[in-house]
């Protein structure tokens, strides 16, 4: 177990950490300020902030290593979900498909099906 002490630089003040924390509705994103919150509140070992938190050493290392680095923007990521890699823009991608819904209906009416969830 490592001795030395985890220590988050001053971007925020404790009440800010802390208010932040409150407020924010993402589990994952609740973690990352607990981490701060404890380091800025209480420091001590990683080990200890870890156990305390509920998370592995390295990420209260990688937490505290970006947020030292970035500041706030650090934590406040937008997450693993999403749709960043599109090739077309939402309403490119429903006017090109579009003409398959309408087969699709036309399809679902012909067979005399009400609703795609069989009631």
């Amino acid at each position: 177990m490592g001795n030395r002490v985890t220590r988050a630089a001053t971007h925020l003040s404790e009440d800010a950490v802390y208010a932040r924390m409150q407020r924010e509705p993402r589990p994952w994103r609740r973690k990352r300020w607990e981490i701060l919150s404890q380091a800025v509140t209480a420091p001590r070992p990683a080990e200890d902030i870890a156990r305390t938190v509920g998370v592995s050493v390295s990420t209260v290392h990688r937490v505290i290593a970006a947020y030292n680095r970035e500041g706030v923007a650090a934590i406040e990521t937008p997450g693993k979900g999403g749709r960043r890699h599109q090739y077309l823009t939402l309403e490119q991608e429903h006017a090109f498909l579009q003409p398959f819904v309408a087969r699709a209906m036309e399809a679902r009416d012909r067979d005399g099906r009400r609703d795609p969830s069989g009631s």
